[in-house]
């Protein structure tokens, strides 16, 4: 777990290869679910390699869509603090409450990709296009596993920061492990969508005759 963390971040460093990387991470958590990652390094690169074009495409809809809600989330703040500030002769209320549901709607969709973009771009292979559609199309269409994600990975990254605020000295054992862990758990949770069969590798096998 800890090699397949620091895999993925030293490949995710240019960033235009985040989205390979994170790809390739799920790829190994899928081969761990299924008893069938013989090699941690090969399997990585196998799919690091594999889905490099594709994952540039990615990388750029990724960070796009994360830069355009982090400066909307700023200036709908900075908007929403001077109408308050301002008063009756601020911006009409409709006008700021417009705003903040382009930020959720860019959260919403930020949200889908990360979720079933990534394990959907290591699973299957189909052009970009048709895999960003799916994605979509699953995080509507399978919401209660949506939420379960969600939940799962703020509680992780509120795990990860009350860490960095109470146990400094021990952070870098849950930093080094969660990536790969969350990679896993999605695996586990999405396996019936995926077509992942849990222990694959160690199911009997029958006499041939």
């Amino acid at each position: 777990m800890i090699l397949l963390t620091l895999l993925a971040v030293f490949c995710s460093l240019p960033l235009i290869t985040l989205g390979a990387s994170l790809s390739a991470l799920y790829y190994v958590a899928f081969k761990m679910l299924e008893h069938d990652n013989e090699s941690t390094i090969r399997n990585f690169f196998h799919s690091f390699w594999q889905n490099l074009i594709q994952g540039i495409g990615i990388s750029l809809l990724l960070l796009g869509f994360g830069g355009m809600l982090f400066f909307d989330v700023q200036f709908m703040m900075r908007l929403t603090f001077s109408a308050g500030q301002a008063g009756n002769a601020g911006l009409p209320f409709p006008v700021l409450c417009g705003g903040w549901v382009i930020c959720v709607l860019l959260a919403v969709l930020l949200l889908f990709f990360l979720l079933y973009l990534l394990p959907f771009q290591a699973r299957f292979f189909n052009p970009l296009p048709v895999t960003v559609k799916n994605a979509l199309a699953a995080g509507v269409r399978y919401l209660p596993k949506t939420l379960q994600l969600a939940l799962c990975d703020g509680a992780a990254c509120f795990l990860l920061v009350m860490c960095f605020r109470y146990f400094t000295g021990i952070v870098i054992v849950p930093l080094l492990l969660a990536p790969s862990f969350l990679a896993y758990y999605h695996a586990w949770v999405l396996k019936d969508i995926l077509g992942l069969t849990p222990g694959k590798k160690d199911f009997p096998v029958e006499d041939p005759k």
